[in-house]
């Protein structure tokens, strides 16, 4: 999987990484199936029981510490962002299958977390003193940053129907 972003195959980890997502869910007995490609907001529509939730699915492969987005045109991360039933899947996908990682957590709280983080950095001099520009479109959530704080969404499954 080695530099598979910069070789133009990212769509195939995001693909894979969307993959998995519906077959955890299947698994867990979810009804879940996929949007159609670029659908605008979400990639997943999953049921259980009487409930649907969306879900986003974003990522990474192992040898990278970043999960990347960019910002839209519009200055938001998120389309469609909701407070309930909106729920983003972070993907560590690995060689072996047993390796891969899944965090799951509130879309909202996602989108917190980087805007707060983007604030930082803008508060933070670059290099020689220079300030970071604030017309940047990526945002990154860092592992090792957010090591901690992802550690409760780790294989959290069941919070999407709570």
């Amino acid at each position: 999987m080695g530099g598979q972003v910069k070789s133009g195959e990212g769509t195939l980890v995001g693909n894979a990484g969307e993959h998995y997502v519906v077959a955890e869910l299947l698994k867990r007995g979810v009804i879940a199936a996929l949007t159609p490609r670029n659908s605008p907001a979400f990639d997943i529509l999953a049921t259980r029981d009487d409930r649907t939730v969306r879900v986003r699915v974003k990522t990474k492969s192992e040898q990278y510490n970043d999960w990347q987005w960019v910002v839209k045109k519009d200055g938001t991360l998120f389309r469609r962002l909701a407070r309930h039933d909106d729920f983003t899947v972070l993907v560590n996908l690995t060689q072996q299958t047993r390796d891969l990682t899944f965090y799951i957590l509130p879309t909202w709280k996602l989108n917190r977390w980087l805007v707060k983080d983007f604030d930082d950095w803008l508060k933070t001099p670059g290099k020689k003193g220079r300030r970071h520009d604030p017309a940047n479109t990526k945002r990154n959530l860092t592992f090792p940053k957010f090591q901690g704080r992802l550690r409760r969404h780790l294989e959290a499954w069941d919070s999407l129907w709570r």
